[in-house]
């Protein structure tokens, strides 16, 4: 009880200090380099090894893990400079939390699924900067239709994460997209409207919550200063976002037993 006690102070810690450090500032850090085109200062600033910003560090696991994603996803001679990566939870389109791999670069973004324990790249996906429309971070609101979050409205509104969106599908369409479109001619309504985005929060957070918001916006930062990098102009901006659960109960449940995270190396 008492380890559990100290280790809860010390999250606390952790976070005030990172809010003492003013999330404005961090941007500031950033993006200026970023202008110079700059990328060694980017790096060094995401990077922390002097933990002055108290942003996101990896086990040596994850990253021996992204060195190896970094090697295997990434062009060779050069033609992207990596920034960061990031173990990160990302939503699929059922709602379901899985472990992946981030990476950013000053031309793309990469979302990874590693074998830790094989210590294997398996799929990626990778976005130009140049089809990000926008990034959103912040706290999320249940969907107010929905008797999934209904049920869970609290532990989803605890949450905070970040969202990119993009032209065109990242993923597969949800059930409720699906539903969505074949209700419209019934109802004699056009189609709905649809943004594409995917959704992330940082990887284990439902042990210390306190984590998501120092990761959301560390997340932003380094996104103003990659579309600077890019030549991009896409926006990032905090947002309180709709949180939709298209898997029901059969995703929140998948999510409480942990069952899209694939080691506990990670």
């Amino acid at each position: 009880t008492n380890l559990a006690t100290q280790a809860q102070k010390n999250s606390i810690t952790v976070c005030n200090e990172f809010k003492m450090e003013d999330f404005a500032m961090l941007v500031h850090k950033l993006t200026e380099p970023a202008k110079q085109n700059d990328m060694a200062t980017v790096r060094e600033v995401l990077r922390d090894a002097k933990r002055m910003h108290f942003l996101w560090q990896p086990t040596p696991a994850q990253q021996e893990a992204i060195d190896r994603c970094v090697d295997t996803c990434l062009p060779e001679g050069g033609a992207e400079q990596y920034l960061k990566g990031w173990a990160v939870t990302s939503v699929n389109e059922w709602g379901g939390d899985q472990e992946r791999l981030f990476l950013l670069t000053d031309k793309r973004c990469y979302r990874i699924k590693y074998d830790f324990d094989a210590k294997q790249v398996g799929s990626s996906k990778a976005i130009n900067l140049s089809d990000v429309l926008r990034v959103e971070y912040g706290s999320f609101r249940a969907a107010n239709h929905s008797l999934t979050t209904w049920v869970w409205k609290k532990e989803i509104e605890q949450q905070q994460g970040f969202r990119i969106y993009t032209r065109e599908r990242d993923g597969n369409k949800s059930i409720n997209v699906v539903a969505r479109e074949q209700m419209a001619p019934v109802l004699g309504e056009a189609p709905p409207q649809e943004e594409f985005y995917r959704e992330y929060r940082a990887l284990g957070a439902e042990e210390e919550p306190w984590r998501e918001e120092v990761f959301a916006q560390e997340l932003a930062a380094a996104f103003m200063a990659a579309s600077i990098l890019s030549g991009t102009s896409f926006d990032v901006r905090p947002a309180e976002m709709n949180k939709e659960v298209p898997g029901g109960v059969f995703s929140m449940f998948y999510n409480s037993l942990n069952l899209g995270k694939y080691s506990k190396t990670a």
